[in-house]
């Protein structure tokens, strides 16, 4: 006769795997690169749909910030490397199943495309500084003659890259919290919304603040869905999973998650840009503020929450 095993929250613990391997770095670099994927998007799908004449100095300002802030978020992810100086190696060959891989050559070919963009559009504070760079004359009429097609691989590599920062998770099988397909979708939504939500910090046209609120509403639905489909599919699986999803729910991630995620960093904003679409609120900065400070929260959620608990590997 086998003797009955009750599986009870103390001997569960056993089987966690409790170290934390990854610290602030991480988090921040999914951070940046979602935000930089979702300017990428915003600003490539504008341009397709509006043409480049409608490209606004908040859109041109944003492609100056892309180059920029996905440099910091690399530079975030080089100071969590064990070595440093192997980093060459992600660019020595091509691995389709590693996303590390597949991630590195994305982020090479963002810059180039971000370059040409920004090449490709006026820029009133900029134009003096390049017509000094005569080189640079040829490279900038081709940009301009080829900037739909432009746009088109900006949405592309933008779309890519925001799923990237969310299947680098979801490939580490060991964490039940990042097992699953739904997180490099919730990371493409999210990335985009706090994308559109810099954007409207700094936008001064009216017209196209309230596009962009319209579309800022369209995806928090999706991430908040997206939200709700990857917590079910956990809470449905076997203990640890459910283990992981409790963390966010009602265990010491439930503050940050519930009350500065979901509530704080979507659903208010959601509502506060309804409200202003329809003239019962004025427009305010802060609400796209809010957006941002959410979708930085998520993912050190996501990063120290999914640390937690672990499969036993040995």
């Amino acid at each position: 006769m086998h003797p009955h095993i009750e599986i009870d929250s103390t001997r569960l613990a056993a089987h966690l795997v409790a170290e934390r391997v990854w610290g602030w770095e991480v988090p921040v670099y999914l951070f940046l690169g979602g935000l930089v994927a979702g300017l990428m998007i915003a600003v490539s799908a504008a341009i397709l749909t509006l043409g480049k004449e409608r490209a606004t100095k908040a859109m041109r300002l944003g492609l100056l910030a892309a180059p920029v802030l996905l440099s910091l978020g690399m530079g975030s992810l080089f100071l969590d490397l064990t070595y440093k100086l192997h980093v060459f190696r992600f660019y020595t060959t091509v691995v389709p199943s590693a996303p590390m891989s597949l991630g590195s050559w994305v982020l090479m070919l963002v810059y180039p495309v971000q370059l040409a963009l920004i090449l490709a559009l006026p820029h009133s504070m900029l134009d003096p500084y390049l017509a000094r760079v005569p080189q640079l004359a040829a490279v900038r009429a081709w940009a301009e003659r080829n900037v739909g097609a432009l746009a088109l691989a900006g949405l592309g590599l933008g779309v890519a890259l925001g799923i990237y920062t969310g299947v680098l998770l979801s490939a580490t099988v060991a964490r039940p919290l990042w097992s699953s397909g739904a997180l490099g979708f919730l990371f493409l939504a999210s990335g985009s919304s706090t994308g559109v939500a810099l954007l409207m910090i700094a936008e001064r046209d009216h017209a196209m603040n309230a596009l962009f609120a319209k579309a800022d509403i369209v995806l928090i639905t999706l991430e908040l869905l997206l939200i709700g489909s990857w917590i079910v599919g956990l809470a449905t699986q076997g203990p640890l999973y459910r283990e992981a999803a409790t963390l966010l729910i009602k265990g010491p991630y439930a503050p940050a998650f519930v009350g500065v995620v979901v509530f704080g960093g979507l659903l208010v904003p959601a509502a506060l840009e309804t409200l202003s679409l329809r003239g019962k609120a004025l427009h305010s900065r802060w609400t796209p503020a809010l957006v941002l400070a959410g979708g930085l929260i998520l993912r050190f959620v996501i990063v120290y929450a999914g640390q937690d608990v672990g499969f036993v590997t040995g």
